[in-house]
């Protein structure tokens, strides 16, 4: 388990500017449009719907023209986070924040339809306890949403996705176990161009009671070239893609 201290106090540093980086345009953007698009196939309605590490809300606004009568509520640790999220949300879009940890989510078992999580495990103190709680949120007729980059998942070019596509894996091998233990299973799957560094891999889970539909490991053209198209070909930031957030 880590100390989220540093975590919380660097984004709250952060929360001010947050909306302005640069990052937003080229990274969560396009992640957040992946989550969403994945999140709309896959379950087109949801009562409730939960964005843990929601940062400044950027992801539920966007979701209220997907989900339009929803609850939408974002929780996030760094509570200037929430406090921007909150400054920056139109009233009519009926949001509702909450300054809480993955690892201790403040909602009653099965309270929610749809939980997305992007670009936020790697800030989690404590994955396993993460993971067990949003499974915990969850509706058994829900859906997770996760995205993130992860070592064994590489940056994948259009020729070789065709040719690997029957051999591709569905999930990090990082997420397998923890995926297997709160008996989730793989039900839609998508990539994000990420400049040099591995693709940002977006996974929609169901509760493995129910029948998933069949992995998109591929969709051709759909998702890489949609993808490849909203980020620029230099990179920026560090190899290990440790600046994203």
């Amino acid at each position: 388990m880590s100390d989220p201290a540093p975590t919380v106090s660097r984004f709250d540093l952060r929360a001010s500017t947050y909306e302005d980086s640069v990052l937003q345009q080229f990274l969560f953007v396009p992640v957040h449009q992946a989550a969403l698009r994945l999140g709309r196939r896959i379950l087109p309605q949801a009562g409730a719907v939960l964005d843990v590490g929601c940062g400044t809300g950027r992801l539920l606004r966007a979701a209220r023209s997907c989900y339009p009568a929803a609850e939408l509520v974002g929780v996030d640790l760094a509570g200037q986070m929430v406090a921007s999220a909150i400054a920056v949300t139109p009233r009519r879009q009926r949001i509702r924040y909450v300054q809480a940890r993955a690892e201790r989510l403040p909602f009653p078992a099965a309270s929610f339809d749809l939980v997305f999580a992007t670009l936020t495990l790697r800030h989690w103190a404590d994955l396993p306890v993460g993971m067990a709680e949003v499974a915990r949120v969850l509706r058994p007729t829900g859906m997770l949403v996760l995205a993130d980059v992860f070592p064994d998942c590489p940056r994948r070019d259009p020729w070789g996705r065709v040719l690997r596509r029957r051999r591709c894996s569905p999930a990090s091998a990082e997420l397998m176990p923890l995926l297997a233990r709160q008996r989730l299973e793989v039900a839609g799957l998508e990539w994000v161009r990420w400049f040099s560094l591995p693709d940002v891999q977006v996974l929609g889970l169901q509760p493995i009671h129910r029948r998933a539909m069949p992995v998109p490991c591929l969709q051709g053209k759909s998702a890489f070239h949609h993808q490849e198209s909203m980020v620029p070909a230099e990179r920026p930031y560090g190899m290990d893609g440790a600046h994203y957030r």
